[in-house]
C-alpha cells in the first residue's frame, strides 16, 4: 500500500509541476475539524456520530480546477456496549476539485470535488490497538462553498460522503466491514497568490 500513496504522489507532483497555468496559480493550505455522521452499522456495532479533523494542500493548475491531497483523522464510538472502546481512522486524500463561481459579479464560489482515500481503521480498547485493517482505497466526494475573508483568507463549510472498505480479522476470520459517514465542517483556509 505504500506503493500505492508513493505513487500518487508522483503523479500529483508531476501534474502540478507540468500544468502551466492559464491564469494565476494559486496554492492553498487548509485546516477542517468535522463532525461526522455514520450511515451504516460498522459490522455487526453501531457507531454514535463522530469527530475528526484534516490538514489539506491545494494547488490551482488551471482557471476553475485544483488538485488537492492531504491527511485526515476521524474517531468514532459504538452506541453499545462493544468490544471496544473507540474506532479511528486515519489516512490519505488525493482528488481534483473544481470551482465555479456563485456569479459573475460575486466573489463567493461553489466547490466541487471528489478524489480517493488511503486510510486504515483501528480498533482501539483503553488505548492499546486490538485491530488495524491496514491501508486501502476508497472514495469521496464533496460540495462546499469559499467564502473569502480578504485577499488570502477563506472559510469552507462544505458536506462530504466518504466511502472505506475493509477487512478485519475476527477469531480467526476475515470479516468485510465498511465505514461510510458524511462529514460536516468547516475549513479555515489560507491562500498563496502567485502572480
Amino acid at each position: 500500500m505504500k506503493n500505492v500513496l508513493y505513487m500518487s504522489l508522483g503523479v500529483l507532483i508531476i501534474m502540478t509541476a507540468s500544468m502551466q497555468a492559464r491564469s494565476q496559480g494559486l496554492l492553498n493550505v487548509a485546516f477542517r475539524p468535522s463532525h461526522s455522521i455514520p450511515l451504516k452499522d460498522f459490522g455487526t456495532t453501531s457507531l454514535k456520530k463522530g469527530g475528526g479533523f484534516e490538514v489539506d494542500f491545494s494547488y490551482q493548475f488551471i482557471d476553475g480546477f485544483t488538485v488537492y491531497g492531504g491527511w485526515a483523522g476521524n474517531i468514532f464510538v459504538p452506541e453499545d456496549d462493544a468490544s471496544f472502546d473507540r474506532l479511528k481512522e486515519t489516512g490519505y486524500r488525493l482528488g481534483i476539485q473544481r470551482i465555479q463561481p456563485l456569479s459573475k459579479s460575486s466573489k463567493l464560489n461553489f466547490l466541487f470535488s471528489g478524489g480517493a482515500v488511503l486510510n486504515h481503521i483501528e480498533i482501539e480498547d483503553n488505548d492499546d490497538i486490538m485491530d488495524d485493517t491496514g491501508h486501502g482505497v476508497g472514495w469521496e466526494a464533496e460540495v462546499g462553498l469559499s467564502i473569502p475573508l480578504n485577499e488570502n483568507w477563506q472559510i469552507v463549510p462544505g458536506f462530504r460522503y466518504h466511502a472505506l472498505s475493509r477487512e478485519m480479522i475476527t477469531d480467526g476470520v476475515y470479516v468485510p466491514v465498511d465505514l461510510n459517514y458524511i462529514a460536516i465542517g468547516v475549513a479555515v483556509a489560507w491562500t498563496l497568490v502567485q502572480d
